[in-house]
């Protein structure tokens, strides 16, 4: 690929609310999740910005290409997907992302390329599946690219608007899907490598095509990358069905420690814990699908601390339930019912700043339904 340097994410009590039945209540919030879905189609840019983006593309020299921290597999797929159709095109790029990719994605061809400080002269930079310019941690040197344009690419509702181009679709269930129509915008064939790198996106943003997001059109845009050579059994056995042993003995230490309450299920891990367990990595992603998959549950929350000390904080909710603006207001942001932030203080601080604020704002969505 291109130069690179190395360096190296309610079922509530009724009785919460004054309600007479929980099933009541969450139809409630399931219409006004559906309402909100409908009117997040206004905040999605013209759909010339692909074209804008892929024009500014051609005439770019050196390219930064760059996704969020704690990087998921729609993060580093787009990134890889995008960054191989790049060298297609002969461009210049570098790769880039603040934290180390997880392990479940290195199988990705790549992403061994990928650094943490990057360094080159740039023209352009690109942004993937980032809400927010600071998410973007130290892989984004403010000083360094001053002045430097920024594409926006991304799929979150809570996206800022922070680029000089901002291609913002909440109606795509994966940047990855975006990012498949902008390398058809560059006129880029698709190839098993790029295939398989978009499609690992698709997949693990939709959970396996669980997620209320997974439309007809996500379905086709799967089956084209399928056609173009991805092996959909091989992603699905990458990304869910295989773990390292760390990661199993922690989630075992994470799951005995599980807090419930207000149907709203949590755990924490500690520097300590992972220290233990051999695991180097600091994602919780795949703990708190598994958390909310609880019956008794409808929110579920891992914290996790991280090697700076900072605390990771990803949540998860049942559909009709939206979490997108408790990150938001931690300074974090995603989807409606998968979110997430970072946190500097410690876990105990955090947990009950994020417990405290997702209690308030499942007050406020059951009054928005009283009053409407």
């Amino acid at each position: 690929m291109g130069k690179a340097y190395r360096a190296e994410r309610v079922f509530l009590r009724d009785e919460s609310f004054g309600l007479s039945g929980s099933a009541g209540f969450i139809e409630a919030l399931k219409t006004k999740s559906q309402q909100r879905s409908e009117s997040s189609a206004s905040i999605s840019s013209a759909p010339d910005e692909s074209q804008t983006a892929a024009q500014l593309i051609r005439q770019a020299r050196g390219i930064l290409v760059i996704c969020h921290i704690m990087p998921d597999g729609d993060a580093i797929g787009s990134l890889l997907g995008l960054a191989w159709a790049l060298h297609k095109l002969g461009k210049e790029h570098t790769l880039a992302c603040a934290d180390p990719v997880p392990d479940s994605f290195v199988y990705l061809p790549g992403s061994e390329d990928i650094v943490s400080y990057p360094e080159g002269n740039y023209d352009l930079v690109i942004s993937l599946d980032c809400s927010d310019l600071k998410r973007l941690g130290v892989a984004y040197d403010q000083n360094s690219l001053r002045g430097v344009p920024i594409i926006n690419i991304d799929h979150h509702v809570t996206n800022v608007g922070f680029g000089s181009v901002n291609w913002v679709d909440p109606n795509s269930a994966a940047t990855a899907q975006m990012v498949l129509t902008l390398i058809e915008r560059l006129g880029v064939p698709l190839d098993p490598t790029i295939a398989t790198c978009l499609l690992n996106g698709i997949v693990t943003d939709t959970r396996g095509f669980r997620t209320p997001n997974t439309t007809p059109a996500v379905m086709e845009a799967a089956t084209r990358l399928m056609m173009a050579g991805a092996s959909m059994s091989e992603i699905t056995q990458q990304v869910f069905n295989r773990r390292p042993l760390a990661v199993v003995r922690l989630w075992g230490r994470a799951l005995s420690a599980v807090q419930l309450d207000d149907r709203i299920i949590w755990t924490e891990i500690n520097q300590a814990m992972k220290h233990e367990c051999g695991f180097s990595s600091d994602s919780g992603d795949g703990l708190v699908g598994f958390l909310t998959s609880a019956c008794e549950a409808d929110v579920g929350i891992v914290f996790t601390e991280k090697d700076n000390g900072t605390i990771d904080v990803s949540i998860r909710s049942m559909p009709g339930i939206d979490i997108s603006n408790v990150a938001m207001r931690l300074g974090g942001g995603g989807h409606p019912q998968a979110a997430g932030c970072n946190l500097n203080s410690s876990l105990a601080e955090a947990r009950e700043r994020v417990l405290a604020e997702l209690r308030r704002s499942l007050l406020e969505q059951a009054a928005a339904i009283n009053i409407n």
